[in-house]
């Protein structure tokens, strides 16, 4: 758990709301709790089993000597009193407390007590109410005499000291003051009247403790994944390109949506069932005991079974998880693949081939859904299991203490209801755990995410001047990771600014590697980079990529107005600015043509435009930039012949003093170059002009006939 640990340090701000959800939760438990006690005292009342003066008496009683007993009629001619709460009847002694008062006084099980008060008393017969109230209102500290009658022995008298009252013997003696002693018909309804409202006033707060505190929890978990998401965001833009190439973009992307979706089902559960449950189960477990601890007892015996149980479906749960995870990140990644290209899947008809593709992909996930819903189905069965194993033989023992008469028929009820109730409880404890450890997994992928190194600048950065002298290579090499061969290997070159160089090869030759070295996207594992003699890893970042304009071969828009596209260049550009950048480009034209021109948006992945009027976008936005080194990575590759020319004249003049990258299988974008580097398998093998490299290169003039004069 301990990935799913770290995500608490976005609940801990909130620990306001998180006190008044648990203060919620304790209010459910004890009101959910009192509700189901509560039938006690009405069973007892409906039955007749004895009124609520006995009733309060004898626990008060328990507390102070630490007897349990019951009444037990006399002889018919000592119990001829016709109201049966008034009978003469001794108390029989079923249960005495260790090292309690009646314990060191030699009070012992099956006894019975008679009477109380002086030895030339005892022979007088009181009713059980009032021998009740005797011993419960004694003293505390003084003696008290009892007439007690051994099994088969004649009575004695015996002397206790009884303990002080318990803490709630004041409030109980005051509210039982409301109470006539007489139990008629009217005096029982009345009584039952009064439990089920308070039961249902109890439920109706219980219910507004709990929508509060769902809600609170609900609050806090959105935030908190808000707040994860927000720094995933922030990590993931600071990235370096190396880590896109080995982990992908769909799997990073499942990672903010499916890993932060189970992440929230952590916190919701964590602060919701984990929090609500366990009150519940300690009030339900704690009344239980009170009213009868060997049952109760008895039932807890199945605990540590079921914490066994938890702990292994959880472990289950995690592995199970991970790779859940895993095939929701091929399925997303197909998706995207088939979406973004489904031009080409439907030009080409390849409908059936992505379904059955798509199908296999599926078929591999619903199989990892089905080994976490096998584990997630099986908690609650087995849990039960053992619930009610543990239930039924507390009640086997209980039916037989209650057929000894140790235990009240309304007590027994009650108790197997509280410790059902408690096993309900812990049966919804049972998919906590595995829900919290596939949490841990999905927290995992995240925190594998915001932990990957980012691209910072070096200690004391340098802070690169506008390149004015050279940009050099030496012995560069650079390799992908899993890739078996380098890309580049020894490369070495030295370009004075202003040049404009043309990189040409075959696909796969390291092209574009190269000149993403230029802004550090990559980090070669060997050789240098140098602009104006300084290791641009040595310079900031925002220094080095400052001074660089970039035009990809994909070309980068994003669903935002045409302005904001070409501004992305240089954010506090003008409009007169951005104008000017549209007008070189040779893109103003069409502009002006859209529906709203400059504020016309331009949709996700350029939909609404044309791929000839994003590539004059994207240039636009580079000349905005105003850049000391110029990129274009296939820049042209989808312009008219006309648009090329007019570009071609742009970038000529807004080029000049500038260094300038252009990688392109277009004659007309390399013929003019003030140097052409000639790449073969990753590596510098011919550098020059046009017509000397056609003289005293295979490579180039074979590239030449085939490539450029073709197109």
């Amino acid at each position: 758990m301990k990935y799913f640990r770290r995500v608490l340090q976005y609940v801990v701000p909130q620990y306001k709301a998180v006190l008044v959800s648990v203060f919620c939760a304790i209010i459910v438990a004890v009101l959910f709790t009192l509700s189901i006690a509560a039938m006690l005292p009405l069973m007892k009342i409906m039955i007749g089993e004895e009124g609520p003066h006995g009733w309060v008496n004898r626990e008060i009683i328990e507390c102070r000597f630490g007897i349990t007993f019951e009444a037990v009629e006399l002889p018919d001619t000592l119990a001829a009193i016709a109201d049966p709460c008034q009978q003469t009847r001794p108390l029989r002694v079923t249960d005495v407390k260790e090292d309690s008062p009646a314990d060191q006084n030699g009070l012992q099980k099956s006894d019975e007590i008679l009477a109380t008060g002086k030895a030339s008393d005892s022979a007088r017969q009181i009713s059980r109410d009032k021998l009740l109230e005797q011993l419960a209102w004694a003293p505390a500290e003084q003696a008290i005499m009892l007439t007690v009658k051994h099994y088969g022995e004649s009575p004695e008298i015996i002397a206790i000291i009884p303990a002080a009252r318990p803490i709630y013997a004041s409030t109980a003696k005051w509210l039982l003051s409301f109470i006539p002693r007489t139990q008629s018909e009217t005096f029982k309804r009345n009584c039952i009247i009064l439990i089920i409202i308070m039961i249902l006033i109890a439920t109706l707060v219980r219910c507004l403790m709990r929508f509060t505190q769902e809600y609170l929890v609900r609050k806090i978990s959105f935030r908190s994944i808000m707040l994860l998401r927000q720094d995933a965001y922030n990590k993931t833009i600071h990235l370096p390109l190396s880590f896109f190439s080995a982990e992908g973009i769909s799997d990073t992307m499942s990672r903010f949506v499916q890993d932060s979706l189970r992440i929230y089902t952590g916190i919701t559960t964590l602060f919701g069932k984990m929090v609500r449950e366990p009150f519940k189960m300690v009030a339900l477990t704690v009344t239980a005991y009170m009213i009868n601890a060997e049952m109760t007892l008895i039932v807890l015996l199945g605990a540590p079974a079921a914490a066994f149980v938890i702990g292994k479906l959880g472990k289950k749960m995690k592995r199970a998880t991970k790779r859940t995870l895993g095939s929701w990140s091929l399925m997303l990644g197909h998706l995207q693949e088939t979406l973004s290209g489904i031009r080409v899947v439907k030009g080409y008809h390849r409908e059936t081939h992505e379904e059955e593709k798509f199908a296999l992909i599926n078929e591999k996930l619903l199989k990892q859904q089905n080994r976490m819903a096998k584990v997630d189905s099986a908690g609650g069965p087995l849990l039960e299991s053992l619930g009610i194993t543990a239930a039924c033989v507390g009640m086997i023992f209980a039916a037989y203490w209650m057929t000894k008469g140790e235990i009240k028929p309304t007590e027994f009820f009650i108790v197997a209801a509280l410790l059902g109730l408690m096993a309900e409880s812990g049966r919804k404890l049972g998919d906590v755990i595995p829900r919290l450890q596939a949490s841990d997994a999905s927290a995992e992928r995240v925190y594998k995410l915001i932990d990957a190194p980012i691209e910072v600048d070096p200690d004391n950065a340098l802070e690169l001047p506008r390149l004015g002298k050279s940009l050099e290579m030496r012995n560069v090499h650079f390799q992908y990771p899993n890739s078996p061969t380098p890309t580049l290997e020894d490369v070495s070159l030295t370009i004075q600014a202003g040049e404009t160089v043309a990189v040409v090869g075959p696909n796969g030759s390291g092209k574009t590697t190269l000149t993403s070295l230029i802004p550090r996207f990559f980090i070669p594992q060997s050789g240098e980079i140098l602009i104006d003699g300084t290791n641009i890893t040595e310079a900031s970042l925002s220094s080095l990529r400052g001074q660089i304009g970039i035009v990809t071969q994909h070309t980068v828009s994003f669903n935002d107005t045409i302005s904001a596209n070409i501004a992305y260049g240089d954010l506090d550009a003008t409009e007169e600015d951005i104008i000017a950048a549209a007008k070189k480009a040779y893109a103003h034209e069409f502009i002006t043509q859209t529906a709203q021109g400059y504020q016309t948006i331009v949709g996700e992945q350029g939909a609404t435009l044309s791929g000839g009027q994003l590539q004059r976008i994207a240039i636009a936005r580079a000349i905005l930039r105003n850049p000391a080194v110029l990129i274009f990575d296939e820049a042209m590759s989808q312009i008219d012949a006309d648009s090329e020319a007019k570009i071609q004249k742009a970038l000529a003049e807004f080029a000049r003093g500038r260094t300038s990258f252009i990688i392109a299988h277009r004659l007309s974008t390399i013929i003019d170059a003030d140097r052409i580097l000639v790449l073969d398998y990753g590596k510098l093998i011919a550098q020059g002009k046009h017509q000397e490299l056609l003289k005293t290169c295979n490579l180039y003039r074979q590239l030449y006939e085939v490539q450029f004069v073709e197109s």
